[in-house]
């Protein structure tokens, strides 16, 4: 298992469940069909870990600066998702903030709640390891760098600007300081939107009722 790079929690777990276990005879057949099948995962992994190191080498060349503000994989995943390079360097930031989360979106929109605050980017360990009441604003950060650091790669072509990178990491550490515990005495989203919905029906209502006073006039 280690030399398989095996995490060593999941090791662990692997061990536990062993121990645990009842077991049971296995036959030939049996054991031939798991031979098989580990055989499979092994070519799987293989060619995971070979796609990885050309996602990375293609980055490199491609969007150096995307790759060092974001990981290569990421990276990648955000430039499909736009549907070129150049089209992603046509974005504003608010848009490259919520790229992934489209349906969440239109969801929001339809029916008043939450909107997301972010989409693919939710992956980077820095969006996805802060607490929830930090997420917005380290994604909206990040994508604000990711926005620049893409277009340095389309213009400047090839250019990398380490100062990205620092930026970031200051605004990041910025954020974790001035809002180091949850937000007290807010109103909740859903309140507002419940608020919200009230006084469109009571507004409804209103109209209706004046239409129906100016029917019953004439």
């Amino acid at each position: 298992m280690c030399q398989l790079e095996v995490p060593e929690k999941k090791i662990e777990l692997i061990q536990q469940a062993i121990s645990k276990s009842q077991g049971g005879d296995l036959t030939v057949e049996s054991s031939e069909s798991l031979k098989i099948l580990a055989s499979e995962v092994l070519k799987l992994s293989e060619l995971r870990t070979n796609l990885s190191s050309t996602i990375e080498n293609l980055m490199e060349i491609l969007a150096p600066n995307l790759k060092n503000i974001l990981t290569a994989i990421i990276g990648a995943r955000l430039i499909a998702k736009a549907g070129s390079l150049l089209r992603l360097a046509q974005m504003p930031s608010s848009t490259i903030q919520i790229i992934g989360a489209e349906k969440a979106l239109f969801r929001a929109l339809k029916t008043g709640t939450r909107p997301p605050k972010h989409g693919l980017i939710f992956q980077h360990p820095s969006v996805n390891s802060a607490p929830k009441w930090q997420r917005g604003k380290i994604a909206r950060a990040l994508s604000s760098k990711i926005a620049i650091a893409v277009r340095i790669d389309v213009y400047r072509k090839g250019a990398l600007d380490n100062s990205l990178l620092d930026k970031l990491t200051k605004r990041i550490e910025t954020i974790q300081k001035i809002y180091h515990e949850p937000p007290k005495g807010k109103e909740s989203f859903d309140d507002k939107s419940r608020f919200m919905k009230r006084s469109k029906k009571s507004m409804k209502f209103k109209r209706r009722k004046m239409r129906h006073e100016k029917r019953r006039r004439y």
